[in-house]
């Protein structure tokens, strides 16, 4: 009985644990999304939070004036507002 319930603890960890080397090549086309392509203002919130996860300090900063020049481009915010975040 504890080798089956010791195996199903190995099962569900294994399930759950990402290779190193898998998670720094998302933050880093996280990161190449987030510089190069024009996304909604959520997604630039989200990604600056994921971003400061993966070892970027200023990032979560950075996504939020993001989010701010986003919806200033679509005409929900001024941009003024903008630049008190930079």
């Amino acid at each position: 009985m504890k080798f089956i319930l010791l195996f199903l603890a190995v099962l569900a960890m294994g399930c759950t644990v990402v290779p190193t080397g898998t998670a720094h090549r998302a933050c880093e086309l996280l990161q190449t999304a987030s510089d190069e392509a024009d996304l909604a203002p959520a997604w630039y919130l989200r990604a600056g939070e994921l971003l400061e996860r993966c070892g970027k300090p200023d990032a979560r900063a950075v996504g939020e004036y993001r989010a701010c020049a986003a919806e200033a481009r679509s005409g929900y915010r001024d941009s003024k507002e903008c630049e008190a975040l930079q």
